[in-house]
């Protein structure tokens, strides 16, 4: 599994059909987080596991269809939480993520927390419907982003980051206050980040 395309699936809200066909179509698996799996079932999308505690999956959807269900209880844990653990447990290294937000703010804040935290383990790509966020892994080249903004979010005060092309450049910039590194703008098409860690990139469309 870990040498496959993966995307998991949110129970946020999710891009209209043809897009989200589109999009479906490049992955091997497709992996939901509990009621997320009742929104592509209805489009006729079958995933390939659905991970949490089955409060939310329409139950004819268990009996009917041949997907492998991964049940986790623990309420210490959200929905988010459990599937990234258990991509950690098969060894993936990177995964791409629909369904972030569009519902309660305080779910996406929650789950923004969750993701900062698994960078550790996971390269994360998030695709919203504002734009979309990358894990940057030491290093990064971003293409086609003249003129879009771009905010960098970090966690550890040991990781330093370098850029080059946006309008504040960022030397050695290391602070874990969320709100230093947003607002920043591509002045060329290429935008060039470097650091001794990880952290995350977010695109603007």
């Amino acid at each position: 599994m870990n040498n496959n395309r993966n995307i998991l699936v949110l129970n946020g809200k999710i891009f209209n059909k043809v897009k989200l066909l589109n999009l479906i179509g490049n992955y091997t698996n497709i992996i939901c987080a509990d009621g997320a799996a009742n929104k592509l079932i209805e489009l006729n999308i079958i995933p390939n596991f659905i991970i949490g505690d089955m409060d939310s999956i329409k139950k004819k959807y268990l009996k009917k269809y041949d997907i492998k269900i991964l049940k986790i209880y623990n309420q210490n844990l959200n929905d988010l939480s459990k599937c990234l653990l258990w991509l950690k447990e098969q060894k993936v290294r990177e995964i791409d993520i629909i369904g972030f937000d569009g519902k309660r703010f305080d779910h996406s804040l929650g789950n923004f927390s969750v993701v900062m935290k698994s960078i550790s383990f996971i390269n994360i790509n998030i695709f919203t419907g504002h734009g979309k966020f990358i894990t940057c892994d030491k290093k990064l080249i971003l293409k086609n982003c003249k003129n879009k903004h771009i905010s960098i979010f970090n966690r550890s005060e040991k990781i330093k980051i370098n850029s080059k092309n946006l309008k504040y450049e960022l030397k050695d910039f290391n602070s874990t206050n969320l709100h230093e590194g947003t607002l920043n703008y591509a002045l060329k098409n290429q935008v060039f980040f470097q650091s001794n860690g990880k952290f995350l990139i977010f695109i603007a469309d």
